[in-house]
């Protein structure tokens, strides 16, 4: 089947766009192959082409990016099923058919019927009246009741539930086809509808007309069709409300063809007591699907957040050690320094291993007291010390078999690395004021932006427990080392920011992105991630301009910068002021900040930024 573009969001939605030649260009101006009317959107923005038996997205330096799954990208290959946006279009890229082809074409009509409609509303008793209906046929519907009881309580998918419900009503109402009408609201345009016919060769072609399903909902009652008229066309329709214990979540409507006799009243009793056992196992059903596709979105969440932003040499090489690491058990030891993103790598290893579906706790080692650390890690029996009302289990145990991750391990106290160390040779671990020993099953994961071999040197860290964690080590390079990566990285945090925000953005203008490219970051891709934010926060327009950015970016680049007169004078002015105070303090910065009113360390950095030489000054740390 030819590749093609499926738009799922946008003017163009519903839309289909074939690959010609195996290749198509998108972009905002009428030359190319699909063109997308959207100021967002670049004139030449990106194009997809065949290489061998692989698809590549290629973006052509767009203003704004091109996402695939989310995450921005300059180069990638695309797979079938993979969502890409571009400005506020939204495509799935399909090479087959498969689980993205069109949901039922089944939809509701406004058409009228030329029957009479009539309604009945049936007794909250679950026991029918007796209005002469024979044993025998009592015993069908009890027997089919029966049956269809068994079938809720042992299916738990809501689309095969529906067809065997139709299917076991068909076997005593004698409709041809029917249909299970699911509605969240009755203003829906594209209601869950599932249909299913007594002709199990063919389609059902079944056709819903909207007023008899929005009277069965508004009235809580059945509605059909009184005697048929003469017209070969007319159809007896029996609908009946969906009533589950919170609301009324849509409704069972079954046809049959003229000449066929109208559905009778034992119909609609029967047909009302399969509807009130089926709506309330439905309603669990849809709620259960609910609370399972809002755990799987906050997953993809979490592993949005834990995937690489990146394409250059030094991210490919970590996410190859990645896929390398990530099926073993070893214990991995990750270095670099702050906000490099080494928490991100250990979820990425979590997620692509096979203890995925395991807890992945992390704790912060330099976060938490040295008094309290003990019990956050092992846990403690109750009475254990003061306080200590009942047992609690530890982030060791909380892990079950799942990841450990322990972040600033470096920071850790001595004893603390004595008792780690046990746990790691040990397999086991005490609970604190406990006797009982508890397995330690899960897989560790470290981290720290320190030297340990130094820190083994002056004593600080133990050399056995250094030898148990460095297994297998990656270093996570700064972000000064890997620039290019930096649009990439700033497109993706302010898409994220700006849909948190609920504001529009653009883009990120050439200006501003020359300066986020030329800054030395030293607070890595965290500072970067603050930076975006600042930007979508306080910006004043759709597209983050260089006065967005924070003041430290301006300090040190404003004289690269095009046409930013006001902030090389700001800069200047501020050198002025720093050089007098520093004049006047005989060299010396915490003198020099009493006389500016500013926090030495403040001093510091904006010198560091400006680039003050340092020989100007006697006393080149703050105090």
């Amino acid at each position: 089947m030819q590749p093609r573009l499926l738009a799922i969001k946008g003017s163009l939605t519903g839309t289909v766009r074939q690959l010609i030649d195996g290749q198509i260009s998108i972009g905002r101006d009428d030359a190319n192959q699909l063109c997308l009317v959207d100021p967002v959107v670049s004139r030449r923005h990106c194009t997809i082409r065949k290489t061998e038996a692989l698809h590549e997205l290629i973006d052509l330096d767009s203003q704004n990016g091109t996402f695939v799954n989310g995450t921005p990208i300059r180069r990638k290959t695309v797979d079938h099923g993979d969502t890409i946006r571009i400005g506020s279009a939204e495509f799935v890229f399909l090479t087959h058919e498969g689980e993205h082809a069109p949901t039922s074409k089944i939809r509701l009509t406004d058409s009228s019927s030329n029957t009479r409609l009539a309604m009945l509303r049936v007794e909250d008793s679950p026991v029918p009246p007796a209005f002469g209906i024979e044993v025998g046929r009592m015993a069908r519907d009890l027997t089919a009741l029966f049956r269809i009881s068994n079938i809720i309580n042992s299916i738990r998918d809501s689309e095969l539930l529906q067809r065997e419900l139709l299917r076991l009503i068909f076997e005593v109402v004698p409709a041809e086809d029917g249909a299970v009408v699911l509605l969240t609201d009755l203003e829906e345009e594209n209601p869950s509808i599932c249909a299913w016919s007594r002709k199990t060769d063919e389609a059902s072609k079944i056709e819903i007309q909207r007023e008899f399903v929005h009277r069965a909902i508004w009235e809580r009652a059945a509605v059909f069709t009184e005697t048929a008229s003469d017209s070969t066309t007319a159809r007896n329709i029996l609908c009946l409300p969906l009533v589950a214990v919170e609301r009324t979540i849509g409704a069972i409507y079954l046809t049959s063809p003229h000449p066929a006799p109208p559905f009778r009243e034992d119909h609609i009793h029967f047909l009302d007591s399969v509807s009130r056992i089926a709506a309330v196992t439905l309603e669990n059903i849809l709620a259960l699907d609910s609370l399972r596709s809002e755990n799987l979105r906050l997953k993809q969440e979490l592993n949005q957040t834990s995937n690489l932003i990146g394409e250059s040499k030094q991210i490919r090489q970590v996410e190859e050690f990645i896929s390398r690491v990530s099926k073993s058990d070893s214990t991995v030891l990750i270095r670099g320094e702050s906000g490099t993103g080494k928490e991100v790598v250990a979820r990425s290893i979590h997620q692509v291993s096979p203890r995925k579906e395991r807890p992945f706790i992390a704790i912060n080692c330099a976060a938490i007291p040295e008094t309290l650390l003990e019990s956050e890690l092992f846990g403690h029996e109750k009475g254990a010390y003061t306080g200590a009302v009942g047992m609690r289990k530890g982030k060791l145990e909380a892990a079950e078999d799942g990841t450990l991750f322990l972040d600033e391990i470096g920071e850790l106290a001595p004893p603390m690395q004595a008792k780690l160390l046990r746990v790691l040779q040990q397999k086991e671990f005490e609970r604190v004021g406990g006797t009982n020993s508890v397995q330690f099953k899960a897989r560790v994961l470290a981290a720290t932006n320190k030297n340990l071999e130094q820190a083994i040197k002056s004593g600080e860290f133990r050399q056995d427990l250094y030898y148990r964690l460095n297994v297998v080590s990656v270093t996570i390079p700064p972000l000064r080392e890997h620039r290019e990566d930096i649009p990439l990285l700033a497109l993706f945090f302010a898409a994220k920011y700006a849909q948190k925000a609920k504001r529009p953005f653009k883009g990120i203008s050439r200006e501003a992105r020359s300066l986020l490219t030329g800054y030395s970051w030293p607070g890595n891709v965290r500072e970067l991630e603050n930076a975006i934010e600042h930007a979508i926060v306080l910006g004043l327009t759709e597209e983050i301009l260089p006065e967005d950015l924070p003041n430290g970016i301006l300090e040190e680049q404003s004289e690269e910068l095009a046409g930013a007169r006001y902030h090389d004078v700001l800069n200047q002015s501020k050198k002025e002021m720093i050089l007098n105070a520093l004049r006047d303090a005989k060299g010396s910065y915490p003198e020099a900040a009493r006389l500016l009113g500013i926090h030495p360390k403040y001093l510091h950095r904006l010198a560091r930024n400006l680039n003050l030489k340092s020989d100007q000054t006697s006393d080149p740390k703050p105090n």
